[in-house]
C-alpha cells in the first residue's frame, strides 16, 4: 500500500497507483490531491490490517511518519524508520565501519554555548532529524559557525514550523565534513536484506561550501561505474543495520579510499516524487520495483550506451517569499535543450517554483552549470 501526504505527489505516480489499483490510505491529502485519478482508498483500520498481514508500505513523504507512529506503535516499521531517521543513532550503529569519523549530537541551546573555536573544521551542522537540506551548513571556520547560528535562529523561528516535529527535530548533529563526490541512490533491501539499487544520481554543486539540492543527474556511465561499488557499500552498511524489506533514499560521498554515508532516508525514494527521474532516464518505475520486489535490467540499459545526461533540477526561490503565479514558466524552455517534464509547485513549504526533468546532450553541460547558479527570482513578471 501507499501513503500519500505533503509536500507533493506526481501525476506519474498517481496514474501508476490508479492503473494498478494499489491501495492508498484515505487521508485529507490523498483525497484533495488525487487530480481526478480514481484511487483505491482504504481506511486507517484497513491499512493497519494490511500492514499486519504483510503488505509492503511505501510513502512519498516523511510527513506520513506521524500517522505511522500513531497507528503502528512498537512495529518493526517504526523501528526501521528510527534507525535511519535519527542521524545520531544511525552514525552510532555504523561507527564500527567508520571509527575515525567525528560526529556529535547537540541541542540548539547548547549549540549556542559551544566552544566552536576548537571544532575539527571543516564540519557539517544539520538537524539530527531533518528534511530537504533545511538548516544544513558546511562550516570551514569560526566565522562560518557564527553566521550559521544567526541564520539557524531565524529558520528555527520562522520556516521550520511548516514541518511536523517528526520531520524536523530540536536537536542537531555536528559531523566531519566528508570530502569527495556526492551521490544519491534509490534502493531497497529485499526480504533477505540484500540491497537492490534502482537508480544512481550524482549531486552537482557550485562550490565546496554549497549544500543545496539543486541539480542531480544520471548517465549510463554513472550506472556502469558505480552500480557494483554502491551495492557492496550497502551490503556493508546493512551488516550493521540488519534492515529487510524496506525502501531507502541514500546520500553518500566517495572519498579517496572509501564510500561514506551521509544520510539514509527511510520508507521512500527521492523526495517529492523526484525518483521519477529513473523513469525519464531509463524507463524504471522505482515504486513498482519495490512493491513487487523486481530488479531493473541494467545489463540492457547499459547496452544502450546513451550519450544523454538526465537531470533533476529544483527551480528554487533562494529563500525569497515570491508568489508562484508571477513566475514565467515558459522562459525555462529557452534555458534547456530538452525539458522532459516541468512540474509546477504550489506548496509554499517547498520553497520551489518548479521541478524539472531534463535531457542534455554530452558537450552541452554548460546549460546545467548555468542552472546551478541561476537566480530564478529574475523570472518574475
Amino acid at each position: 500500500m501507499i501513503i500519500l501526504d505533503e509536500p507533493y505527489v506526481s501525476d506519474y505516480l498517481l496514474k501508476y497507483i490508479h492503473m494498478n489499483n494499489i491501495p492508498v490510505l484515505k487521508n485529507d491529502y490523498s483525497v484533495l490531491h488525487n487530480r481526478g485519478f480514481d484511487l483505491n482508498y482504504i481506511s486507517t483500520e484497513e491499512a493497519v490490517d494490511g500492514y499486519n498481514s504483510g503488505e509492503r508500505v511505501y510513502t512519498v513523504s516523511e510527513h506520513t511518519f506521524d500517522w505511522i507512529y500513531k497507528n503502528l506503535p512498537g512495529s518493526e516499521l517504526v523501528e526501521k524508520i528510527g534507525i535511519c531517521k535519527d542521524k545520531a543513532r544511525f552514525r552510532t550503529l555504523i561507527s564500527g565501519l567508520y571509527p575515525d569519523l567525528f560526529f556529535e549530537e547537540i541541542t540548539f541551546e547548547r549549540l549556542k554555548d559551544l566552544d566552536y573555536a576548537n571544532l575539527p573544521y571543516p564540519v557539517i551542522l544539520k538537524p539530527s532529524v531533518g528534511f530537504h537540506s533545511m538548516g544544513v551548513y558546511a562550516l570551514f571556520d569560526q566565522n562560518d559557525f557564527k553566521n550559521a547560528l544567526s541564520d539557524l535562529a531565524s529558520i528555527t523561528k520562522n520556516r521550520m514550523d511548516l514541518f511536523p516535529e517528526s520531520v524536523i527535530g530540536t536537536k542537531f548533529i555536528l559531523e566531519q565534513y566528508i570530502q569527495g563526490e556526492e551521490f544519491a541512490i534509490d534502493a531497497y533491501f529485499d526480504k533477505n536484506g540484500t540491497p537492490v539499487i534502482l537508480n544512481i544520481l550524482k549531486h552537482r554543486f557550485s562550490s565546496k561550501s554549497d549544500v543545496h539540492d539543486r541539480i542531480y543527474y544520471t548517465t549510463t556511465e554513472i550506472i556502469s561505474r558505480y552500480l557494483n561499488p554502491f551495492t557492496k557499500f550497502l551490503e556493508r552498511i546493512n551488516s550493521k543495520l540488519n534492515i529487510t524489506d524496506f525502501p531507502v533514499h541514500i546520500e553518500a560521498r566517495i572519498t579517496e579510499n572509501n564510500i561514506v554515508p551521509i544520510e539514509f532516508n527511510p520508507l521512500r525514494f527521492a523526495g517529492a516524487c523526484c525518483t521519477d527521474i529513473a523513469y525519464y532516464a531509463y524507463g524504471i518505475n522505482t515504486v513498482d520495483c519495490y512493491l513487487n520486489q523486481t530488479k531493473p535490467d541494467f545489463n540492457d540499459i547499459l547496452h544502450r550506451n546513451s550519450d544523454k545526461i538526465y537531470s533533476l533540477i529544483l527551480v528554487d526561490k533562494n529563500g525569497k517569499d515570491i508568489d508562484n503565479d508571477r513566475f514565467d514558466y515558459n522562459r525555462l524552455y529557452n534555458d534547456f535543450e530538452h525539458i522532459l517534464s516541468l512540474r509546477k509547485i504550489d506548496n509554499t513549504a517547498m520553497g520551489l517554483f518548479a521541478i524539472l526533468f531534463t535531457e542534455t546532450s554530452k558537450g552541452n553541460e554548460a546549460e546545467l552549470d548555468k542552472a546551478l547558479v541561476a537566480d530564478y527570482s529574475g523570472y518574475i513578471f
